[in-house]
């Protein structure tokens, strides 16, 4: 009998590894992630994408891919273009937020989401991922029961069909090849479905802030495309000391990145729709997003090279002179992109890449 891939994941990482402590007063951790080889018939790769941090960041547990720091390496061996990108992200949330809901474990929208949510419930056309909260009861759900565990969707249970049809309308205006890219998209999740796996971070039962290799607690990983949802543990603030402690009934929260809240800023958790999903989202929403991005991001209708038309309430990308520019073929991107990544690979190959001064393509500048 052979067993599904799923069966022999859960068998591989059962069997548990120590972790490396972060310092002393870490207690010791259980490790249950699964190497590149484990993954065999989980992944549709047969190299390994991942960074290799082992030696320069020894304690660190997830490591991005080499080409991009909102792939996982393990699933993804290049960036997909923008509305490919797009697409899968809204699929990953998707299933991530009715696996939650299912499970009885409570998660919201925060940062750069939530923003997105505020001005039109999509996601920003610049972002490429998508970031979630849990509380410490969830995040401990999540790693003493979910930890590695695959999650497999009908393209019926994340209503993939349901847009297909609804879209078909809109479809026909289109250049045929966009036409045609949208329901190949749509026809590889009819044909095989999804599949999502949830990993958990050991360390995230050490709270503290100094551990700065690991701010994230678990990640929902899309093995199809590598994408994936940071997911972080909001922590209750302990007090300093009886006498510094506050006379007010709201308890400080913070997060492993430095981020603090009052309760009543996360609590109680609001319900609303974010790219036509049911999600959660904080109940003082706006005073969280002034804390943390300032009053110019609610109001300013120009960022970087996009113009948030109210009309179509889309942010649009416009040239120098303000007028919307029209976007370029995916194709022919990715195309420009993969010649550029072949062009660095073969200058580190002879030696040119200090000689130029050059730094690894798609680092920051």
């Amino acid at each position: 009998m052979k067993l599904p891939p799923e069966l022999l994941l859960l068998l591989s990482v059962l069997q548990p590894a120590t972790a490396i402590p972060i310092d002393s007063r870490t207690p010791s951790l259980t490790q249950r992630s699964a190497s590149f080889r484990a993954l065999h018939g989980l992944t549709h790769l047969s190299n390994d994408y991942s960074n290799p941090e082992s030696f320069s960041h020894p304690t660190k547990f997830f490591h991005e891919s080499t080409f991009s720091g909102h792939y996982d390496g393990r699933f993804a061996s290049t960036e997909l273009p923008h509305h490919t990108r797009l697409f899968h992200l809204r699929l990953l949330l998707k299933a991530y937020m009715d696996t939650m809901d299912r499970i009885g474990v409570r998660s919201w929208l925060m940062h750069g989401c939530l923003l997105g949510w505020w001005w039109n419930g999509r996601i920003m056309p610049w972002d490429n991922d998508i970031d979630l909260m849990v509380d410490e009861r969830g995040m401990s759900e999540l790693g003493n029961w979910w930890n590695m565990s695959v999650h497999h969707f009908s393209a019926q249970d994340l209503g993939v069909q349901d847009a297909l049809e609804a879209d078909t309308v809109v479809l026909d205006t289109r250049a045929e090849d966009e036409r045609l890219g949208k329901r190949t998209m749509h026809q590889e999740v009819l044909d095989t479905g999804k599949k999502y796996l949830l990993e958990v971070n050991p360390h995230y039962t050490n709270t503290s802030t100094e551990d700065r290799e690991n701010r994230i607690d678990a990640r929902w990983i899309d093995t199809a495309t590598g994408l994936f949802i940071d997911i972080t543990t909001v922590h209750v603030q302990p007090p300093s000391s009886p006498s510094t402690s506050t006379s007010s009934s709201h308890t400080t929260l913070y997060t492993k990145d430095h981020h603090t809240y009052l309760t009543p800023q996360i609590f109680p958790l609001r319900t609303s729709v974010f790219e036509n999903i049911t999600v959660h989202i904080p109940f003082a929403y706006e005073s969280l997003l002034l804390d943390e991005y300032g009053p110019k991001a609610i109001t300013s209708r120009v960022y970087r090279k996009f113009r948030f038309d109210e009309e179509r309430r889309e942010w649009l990308r416009v040239d120098e002179f303000g007028e919307e520019v029209a976007e370029e073929d995916e194709e022919v991107v990715m195309e420009r992109l993969r010649a550029a990544r072949e062009r660095m690979d073969y200058l580190e190959r002879v030696g040119e890449r200090q000689r130029l001064g050059l730094s690894r393509f798609g680092d920051a500048p």
